[in-house]
């Protein structure tokens, strides 16, 4: 009997929904021995200028104007306004993308096919239908009409307030499985705080604050580390993803102050997060997903309007994170959490009760299921 083959679609915009891709990769290896799956980019199936202008409008958008990103992720998460739209990127998605990205596909030959973003998902979904199962899988707490493609086999969402999201739509029963983000089966076996911090070359008395801009890199980090690094109690893990403007200029200010640990992208970010005593990050849902998985308190850092905003309203009425107001008073902050032992015990249990470090073994189970 031929083995089974996955086909995990991303879209390189940000890093977590491929980051989401690879965890599932890893899934279906570790608990279908002999499933070969594969991942692809959906934007490189596309003309480079097609490309370029998505990517860069995206990133451009939300680093420069993320009020008016926002306005377009609310007022296109309406059915009646969003059709239109949906209509139009589908014909561009069908000419420019499709063709290409089907015939990949069919050369593969996927019993199943995942999506974890929707670029050219609901059009793959309807090309496909229903002679193949795709599936769609949410990376943030909350979903987004976009996702909510009635081609679509199923879906695997991160709360039961998605599924409600998708009940309103009209769209329920076993189809709508609440699974939770899926992280990396690392997550099931992690490293504890002082082999973390062996590591990483941190010793054991350090007071460690890690401070995370998402994979792209957008955060206010500068006035974060500064906060941090203005007294000696401090020692900060500054990750900057693949923003190497920002990376440079903190090697370029604070590049000699020993405490301060400077970063790019790095793989294995699990020791990071365990190493440390709190973490600064942007609300992106497969980043604090996985903070969750780790126990560690999370403080979340503007919040970019859309997608963010609704993670961090998320996170934050479930007592599972807290905010920070204002950049330059991080240290403060981190030093008022850091002496509340009740508050941080209390912040861990709620991030606990949120905790999905099984939610790709569900997802394989629950496709697994339907071939």
């Amino acid at each position: 009997m031929r083995q089974r083959r996955i086909a995990l679609l991303y879209a390189s915009a940000g890093t977590g929904h491929k980051t989401a891709a690879l965890a599932l990769a890893r899934w279906f290896e570790k608990d279908r021995p002999g499933c070969e799956t594969v991942c692809l980019d959906t934007l490189e199936f596309t003309n480079a200028l097609v490309r370029g202008l998505y990517t860069r409008s995206y990133l451009e958008m939300v680093r420069r104007a993320p009020q008016i990103w926002g306005y377009l992720y609310e007022s296109l998460d309406e059915p009646e306004a969003a059709d239109g739209f949906v209509a139009t990127l589908n014909e561009l998605t069908e000419r420019l993308n499709l063709s290409r990205l089907i015939g990949r596909l069919e050369s593969f030959g996927p019993d199943a096919v995942l999506f974890t973003h929707f670029f050219g998902a609901a059009a793959v979904a309807e090309r496909l239908h229903p002679h193949r199962p795709v599936f769609y899988v949410n990376t943030d707490f909350l979903s987004h009409h976009f996702h909510r493609s009635r081609h679509f086999t199923g879906w695997f969402v991160a709360s039961d307030e998605t599924r409600l999201q998708y009940e309103a739509d009209g769209i329920s029963g076993d189809r709508v499985v609440v699974s939770g983000i899926p992280v990396s089966p690392h997550y099931l076996a992690l490293p504890d705080r002082n082999a973390a911090r062996q590591t990483l070359g941190l010793g054991p008395a350090e007071e460690v604050i890690l401070v995370m801009g998402g994979g792209i890199g957008i955060a206010p980090f500068e006035k974060v580390i500064e906060s941090l690094l203005e007294g000696e109690q401090f020692t900060v893990l500054a990750v900057c993803g693949n923003n190497r403007k920002i990376r440079a200029s903190l090697q370029e200010r604070f590049g000699r102050c020993p405490r301060l640990h400077l970063y790019g992208f790095v793989d294995d970010i699990e020791n990071h997060y365990r190493a440390s005593d709190l973490i600064f990050t942007k609300p992106g849902g497969l980043s604090t997903s996985e903070i969750l998985c780790t126990g560690t308190p999370l403080v979340l850092v503007d919040p970019i309007p859309g997608q963010e905003q609704r993670n961090s309203d998320y996170l934050l009425d479930r007592g599972a994170a807290r905010i920070l107001f204002d950049c330059r008073t991080a240290a403060a902050k981190a030093a008022s959490l850091l002496a509340d032992g009740p508050g941080l015990e209390f912040q861990r249990r709620k991030a606990a009760a949120l905790a999905r470090p099984e939610a790709g073994r569900q997802i394989v189970g629950k496709v697994s299921e339907v071939l």
